[in-house]
């Protein structure tokens, strides 16, 4: 029979094993699916590289036009 610490260091070879197998199988599928995103709706905007020229605006609850970064203290609100 194994002694104790045998089996936990088989164990735990498994488990590493499994989970780099598991990790390389998860990029893969991930990678398809985000290649056939990509032939199905073409290039998401808002990524480096993007061709969108236009600047899109946010506006918050007041209505008061946000530019992206901006400071939305209460100081500038009031």
């Amino acid at each position: 029979m194994l002694d104790h610490w045998a089996v936990w260091l088989i164990g735990g070879l498994v488990l590493a094993l499994g989970a780099g197998v598991f990790t390389l199988v998860w990029w893969k599928v991930g990678d398809q699916w985000a290649d056939s995103e990509y032939k199905r709706f073409g290039h998401g905007g808002g990524s480096p590289g993007s061709s969108a020229s236009e600047t899109t605006v946010i506006r918050d609850f007041d209505g008061v036009g946000a530019e992206s970064g901006g400071d939305d203290s209460a100081e500038k609100r009031d």
